[in-house]
């Protein structure tokens, strides 16, 4: 099977995954609130501004851009794979400053049509791309100069001494490791961004080990998958609640750290502007 072949076929099954994660999803949503946190945060760091339009690569069923158009008063177009999702925002979204499509984020300026924008976002969405350089080369034809792409990613669970708590937690379980925790990792996609962009900036968002919100997180049937692949979903439900309660004892002194990563955009041109 050819690369083109591939990334097809993973595209088709996320946005299988998210179709079918969508009352889930919701529900999590609802009891943590943690997609329109994330959201902020990843605003927060990168100097969102009233009055900004924003590309929402990612968007599911609309959380981030609610947040971005409540929240900092900005315009939004948001595209997503997945048409449940996107119908499901479309329903719940009442605001003109959003608009919500179905569309490949690895086709942006065919999504965009002609649209600049002052953000590329992607709120914990890059890391399921099948050639997330080429969406970035894609966000980066859609900005405005001075624009700037950012994207928050997979949680990092560690203990105090930096150990890797989701590792433990398979060994404890006596299952063995996902062979890919994500298609697309971190540090791929930050190289791709620094060829694309030049200097990337980091940042980490760190909330305390949580086992209850973990196995929630990771019951929504598209994180489920990534974690046990082979199984139907009732039985990764199961794993997953055994696999987290292994961690019981880091409840507290283990960390739920989500990276985030940013180019130099607007920061960059106000520098040459002041030399």
């Amino acid at each position: 099977m050819g690369s083109g072949d591939f990334g097809e076929k993973v595209k088709k099954n996320v946005a299988a995954n998210f179709d079918r994660s969508l009352a889930i999803y919701q529900a999590f949503e609802d009891k943590h609130g943690f997609f329109a946190a994330l959201s902020a945060e990843l605003a927060r760091w990168v100097g969102v501004r009233p009055g900004s339009a924003i590309l929402d690569v990612g968007c599911g069923n609309g959380i981030s851009a609610r947040v971005l158009s409540e929240q900092f008063g900005c315009t939004v177009l948001g595209v997503d794979l997945s048409p449940a999702m996107v119908a499901a925002g479309r329903a719940d979204v009442a605001s003109r400053s959003v608009e919500l499509v179905v569309g490949d984020g690895e086709r942006l300026v065919e999504v965009a049509a002609g649209r600049r924008f002052d953000f590329v976002l992607y709120n914990a969405s890059l890391f399921i791309f099948p050639d997330a350089e080429r969406s970035l080369q894609e966000a980066a034809a859609c900005l405005d100069p001075g624009g700037k792409i950012a994207f928050s990613f997979y949680p990092n669970l560690t203990g105090p001494d930096g150990a890797d708590l989701l590792d433990l937690a398979f060994d404890r379980l006596g299952e063995a490791r996902p062979r890919f925790r994500v298609i697309t990792d971190y540090d791929k996609a930050c190289q791709a961004l620094a060829r694309i962009r030049g200097p990337v900036a980091h940042h980490h968002w760190i909330r305390p080990l949580d086992t209850d919100f973990l196995i929630d997180f990771f019951s929504i049937p598209a994180q489920s998958a990534s974690l046990f692949p082979a199984l139907d979903y009732p039985a990764r439900c199961e794993k997953v609640k055994a696999l987290f309660a292994g961690l019981v004892d880091f409840s507290g002194c283990g960390s739920v750290v989500w990276r985030m990563a940013a180019d130099g955009g607007r920061e960059q041109r106000q520098n040459k502007l002041d030399a």
